[in-house]
């Protein structure tokens, strides 16, 4: 499988003395290489920096339907990619009770998309940028912002290019959360996931595996040490992690990964004759909200707004989707020659990121998943709102159970209310 390093009509890395544009987006992740194409559908001109050569490693692999409708939207179809598989649903597994609950996507309320895809993130994002590329925005790769600073009408930017004016910035620099680090608004998140040990294996052709991920279900496997997300990738591939809310002082990511799939009788089965294919890797401390992610003429967008936990694979999609909504405010202001007012954005933002956190939040106490989600599988309609959550379609006001998430508040941890929007 090779792609081109560089998405065509992208400039390569050489030095620029001056820019204008309407828009510069920092970061050519799914988020900010998506907001570039909804923008450019509507006749804006973007540049987009990012840092880095592409493709390059990326981990969650796993997305959910409502992306690919946005996705299509920008001339994206999965379909026809080799580097994704088709996802109908997810399968959930507790070790401690043997419970167990399938989720058919294609079983959710009425409006949601019956299916997704696993995805390789190195192609994958390569893919959203290309795609803004060929819809007119300038895609920068190797080419990283140094600062900006923010005037009434514009934002000046400076970096390995030179200079950029822009009407309006967009952070979308994933967990480097440029405008959140620099304002100090990054809030870590306690209740979540702390650390992530994964890698990649292949030849995963057990019956337990063929059973598991089989027909491209994602698996997410409750253990005593955690959870672990077992994703299928073309050619009986599996990525595999490990995430724990109090890891082993002084572990390292081969030790936690390989002593939980080797403790563990399911793990050892689903991966009897597979070979490890990619590097031990971790990741730790991951889970924030940013709580000033705009300002006038700034905005911030996909993992640099907030990341919360890769239990529900949340993260891509809800990325995707509030940069076709962010598109819009920005269009509307540009269109106005007026400041960004993200008021109502970051309301409507509010409604997904709060809808996972508290879903999430219930997913770490055992007594609910056991006593609540798996024991909704014999109830249809409550099956059903599960799922269309899990699907990403969190803007409706009929699911009942979504409307209850929202109406509580965290037990522990980050505030006693949803994230104030500024």
């Amino acid at each position: 499988m090779k792609l081109d390093p560089q998405p065509s009509g992208t400039s390569k890395p050489t030095p620029s003395t001056r820019i204008e544009t309407e828009v510069a987006v920092i970061g050519a992740g799914p988020g900010g290489s998506a907001l570039a194409g909804f923008l450019r559908k509507r006749g804006h001109r973007v540049v987009v920096f990012d840092k880095d050569a592409f493709p390059r490693f990326h981990i969650g692999e796993s997305l959910l339907p409502m992306s690919i409708p946005a996705l299509d939207e920008i001339g994206l179809d999965l379909s026809r990619e080799p580097y994704a598989l088709k996802k109908p649903g997810a399968l959930f597994l507790d070790e401690g009770s043997s419970g167990n609950l399938r989720i058919n996507f294609a079983k959710a309320l009425p409006g949601s998309f019956p299916h997704a895809y696993q995805v390789e993130r190195q192609y994958f994002d390569h893919a959203v940028a290309q795609r803004a590329a060929a819809l007119g925005a300038d895609v920068r790769f190797q080419e990283e912002v140094h600062d900006w600073k923010e005037h009434a009408d514009h934002v000046e930017l400076t970096g390995s290019f030179g200079t950029c004016r822009a009407a309006i910035m967009v952070d979308a620099s994933g967990q480097q959360a440029l405008i959140g680090r620099r304002n100090r608004s990054v809030q870590q998140l306690e209740r979540f996931g702390r650390c992530a040990s994964f890698s990649t294996f292949a030849k995963v052709h057990s019956p337990t595996a063929r059973e598991g991920v089989g027909e491209g279900d994602i698996v997410i496997f409750l253990c005593s040490k955690g959870w672990v997300w077992l994703i299928p990738l073309p050619g009986a591939r599996v990525s595999v992690g490990l995430v724990e809310q109090k890891p082993v002082p002084g572990s390292t990511a081969e030790e936690t990964l390989m002593g939980c799939i080797q403790g563990s009788d399911y793990l050892s089965r689903f991966f009897d004759g597979a070979e490890r294919i990619a590097p031990f890797r971790r990741i730790a401390n991951y889970s924030y909200y940013n709580l000033a992610p705009s300002s006038a003429r700034t905005a911030s967008v996909g993992d640099a707004r907030a990341f919360l936990d890769p239990i529900f694979s949340s993260g891509v999609t809800i990325a995707v989707l509030t940069a076709r909504l962010l598109a819009q405010e920005i269009s509307a202001a540009l269109g106005e020659k007026r400041a960004l007012a993200l008021e109502d954005y970051w309301r409507r933002c509010e409604v997904a990121y709060t809808t996972f956190d508290r879903l999430i939040e219930r997913f770490y106490r055992p007594e609910w998943v056991r006593n609540v989600f798996f024991a909704s599988g014999t109830e249809d309609r409550l099956v059903r709102e599960f799922t269309s959550i899990l699907a990403g379609d969190v803007w409706r006001d009929d699911n009942d159970i979504q409307q209850k998430f929202l109406k509580t508040k965290p037990r522990t941890g980050f505030g006693s209310e949803p994230a104030k929007a500024r």
